[in-house]
């Protein structure tokens, strides 16, 4: 837990350390995705063998995107990114045809849920990835986006991604 604490002040930065340490006991109550579906992961393989999956992904910590890259490129994902600014990824997500997208919370200090309506209205499967562990924090309509957490526990990740992106998007 020392790990995941460093990572929230650091992230949360301006955040007093009373907010922060609400936050962390706010973990507690961290609502999750519902258990895995034993056929997802084969699902998931199944689609990504008709064809290479794109993934969009939205991240500003170089360290982080590596890190991410690692993880999800044996899963079959072909990563188009690291992207920095919520401009960036609204551009690239309305000029691209991605199978989905994982998108760090917070780029540059703005908030990805300006432009979730957009992404959604893209019919872009999405995946939220935050240091910030508390479902309060996010505005009520987007509270049921999946999401991963900072720092990265890589079954939690791959478990999500086969829930999120184990059917694929009819075009």
């Amino acid at each position: 837990m020392a790990i995941a604490t460093d990572v929230t002040i650091r992230e949360a930065g301006r955040a007093d350390v009373p907010a922060v340490v609400d936050l962390i006991r706010g973990l507690a109550d961290f609502e999750r995705l519902p258990g895995p579906d034993p056929g997802a992961g084969a699902r998931l393989a199944e689609h990504l063998a008709e064809g290479r999956f794109e993934l969009l992904l939205a991240e500003d910590e170089g360290l982080i995107a590596l890190e991410l890259e690692r993880m999800l490129e044996p899963l079959g994902c072909e990563l188009v990114g690291p992207l920095t600014n919520v401009d960036e990824v609204l551009q690239s997500a309305q000029r691209g045809n991605f199978d989905g997208a994982l998108l760090d919370v917070n780029l540059r200090g703005r908030w990805v849920f300006e432009i979730l309506p957009e992404l959604q209205e893209l019919g872009l499967r999405i995946i939220i990835a935050s240091g910030y562990d508390d479902v309060t924090l996010y505005p009520a309509p987007f509270r049921g986006v999946p999401r991963v957490t900072k720092p990265f526990d890589e079954r939690e990740l791959r478990r999500v991604c086969e829930k999120v992106f184990a059917n694929p998007v009819v075009r």
